[in-house]
């Protein structure tokens, strides 16, 4: 058999005498004995076919005799006992048995005579025998439960005399053993978070007399349109914030008619749009403007009517979803048209909102100071970067109110920045709050992430979880997680 020793307890008392209690009686025999105790620790005996037995709790020390002499009629029954935390339950260790000589002879005749010895595993001392040794040593295991963690261990004493009637008794508290094993989590260092490049894109539904490509502010709902637009150039023109560096204008046709005339109508009915805003004179400089035209926008159909159930699953659509390619656009407008309910419910209901321009602002946003970072992040969070939350929340301290609010705010503002789900899953696990930090982190696999959320899986005893989420970013090359693997197996061994 192998025995291997898992150690906890640093407590190491060696050669040095305990100080036993105020109410110890005058025939304790715990006053006149040196003992040194070695930590108690938890073992597993593993077999040799490998097979492994139920974890224990071993507790060693050597009894200093130190020449002491025991009264002839006198046997002192030592048990080691350990006491849990709370004091709510106690385990007792083998027995040491410290025998007179008279008492001696007369425990041995009783052992003869009746067959009851001793318990097993009792360690028996007579000092009047020439042989005894100097120091005794002491090992004796109990099976380990979980709620010795944190106890202490306590020497129970009772001395009998030579009728077997008690003369005294004594208790001596030797310390506290089996400490819980505290783990060093380790976070992984947080990247920087991305750099403030944005886009703007909105479509722009402007409505068109039929094959006509001017834009007409008082035909249909064109002003309110028009109106959102400009608001939309007006804003990226500001250049005390923005630097824009790209806006383009993209034209849609419906999949209906020749496909040369619709792409070119809708390239033209782009262009107007590019005319209209460089007219302005008010908004981003037309050197920025960029034109195109996709055409046809067979997806837009397709997604439009998937999502309508008057025709989602129509075997029409499916076959010409299924026979579409750059070059039977002709063909497969045919095949639509031949499914006359189809094609009557797509003219009315799908086509007209496939006719439109999209337009995108590409813009930069200039970097602010830790102190205009906190005046903005609740009023205009979109112009922030991860690093300026951060930069924000830490000028406004830990302590306060505002901190764990703006590091939230930045994971909401950027919810796939694994820079802004760290920075506020970490701050939210040492709030406590673990629930919001968990909820913040399912389902992410980022190694950096997935060892963010092992700790707290751990700190909430979800121990199972949390060994998945280390040994999967540990697997990715997180040295993190590889440490906080070794630290969660200390703790499990324990349970």
């Amino acid at each position: 058999m192998k025995n291997t020793s898992f150690i906890y307890s640093t407590l190491a008392l060696l050669s040095a005498a305990f100080i036993p209690d105020a109410a110890a009686q005058d025939a304790s025999y715990l006053d006149f004995l040196r003992w040194q105790q070695e930590p108690v620790s938890i073992v597993t005996e593993e077999s040799s076919t490998g097979g492994s037995r139920a974890k224990q709790a071993e507790l060693r020390f050597t009894i200093d005799w130190n020449g002491l002499q025991v009264a002839p009629q006198q046997t002192a029954a030592i048990v080691p006992v350990l006491v849990t935390a709370d004091g709510s339950q106690t385990y007792s260790f083998a027995p040491v048995f410290i025998d007179g000589r008279t008492r001696a002879k007369a425990v041995d005749r009783m052992e003869v005579l009746s067959g009851i010895g001793r318990p097993e595993g009792s360690t028996v001392v007579r000092p009047y025998e020439k042989d005894t040794p100097a120091q005794i040593e002491y090992v004796s295991r109990i099976a380990y439960d979980p709620a010795m963690l944190d106890g202490r261990i306590v020497f129970y004493e009772t001395v009998s005399g030579c009728a077997g009637c008690i003369e005294g008794e004594d208790s001596l508290s030797v310390g506290d053993v089996l400490p819980r094993y505290v783990p060093d989590w380790r976070f992984s260092a947080t990247p920087a978070g991305g750099v403030k490049q944005r886009e703007i894109r909105e479509r722009a539904d402007l409505k068109f007399k039929v094959n006509l490509h001017g834009i007409d502010p008082a035909f249909a709902d064109n002003a309110s349109v028009l109106d959102k637009v400009m608001s939309s150039m007006r804003m990226a023109a500001d250049s005390s914030i923005y630097t824009v560096t790209a806006v383009r204008f993209i034209g849609y046709a419906s999949p209906d008619g020749p496909e040369q005339f619709n792409r070119e109508l809708a390239l033209r009915r782009a262009n107007s749009l590019a005319d209209y805003v460089k007219s302005s004179g008010e908004a981003v400089s037309g050197s920025l403007f960029t034109v195109e035209s996709v055409g046809e926008d067979w997806e837009g159909l397709f997604a439009a009517a998937a999502a309508d159930p008057q025709i989602a699953g129509n075997a029409t659509l499916d076959k010409v979803r299924g026979m579409l390619t750059e070059g039977n656009w002709a063909e497969c407008e045919r095949l639509l048209k031949s499914d006359t309910g189809l094609y009557g419910h797509l003219r009315e209901k799908v086509l007209p909102s496939l006719r439109r321009t999209e337009y995108s602002i590409e813009y930069n946003i200039r970097q602010f100071s830790a102190e205009e970072a906190a005046q903005l992040w609740s009023s205009r969070p979109e112009l922030l970067s991860v690093d300026e939350f951060k930069a924000a929340a830490g000028l406004c301290g830990k302590d306060s109110p505002e901190y764990l609010e703006i590091l939230l705010t930045a994971a909401h503002t950027y919810p796939d920045d694994p820079a802004a789900l760290n920075t506020a899953a970490t701050a939210l696990y040492e709030a406590g709050r673990l629930a919001e930090a968990g909820k913040l982190l399912e389902g992410r696999g980022e190694p950096l992430l997935q060892n963010t959320l092992g700790v707290i899986r751990a700190g909430e005893g979800d121990y199972g979880e949390a060994l998945r989420l280390f040994e999967s970013a540990s697997a990715s090359g997180n040295s993190e997680a590889a440490h906080n693997l070794t630290e969660l197996e200390n703790v499990m061994y324990q349970l």
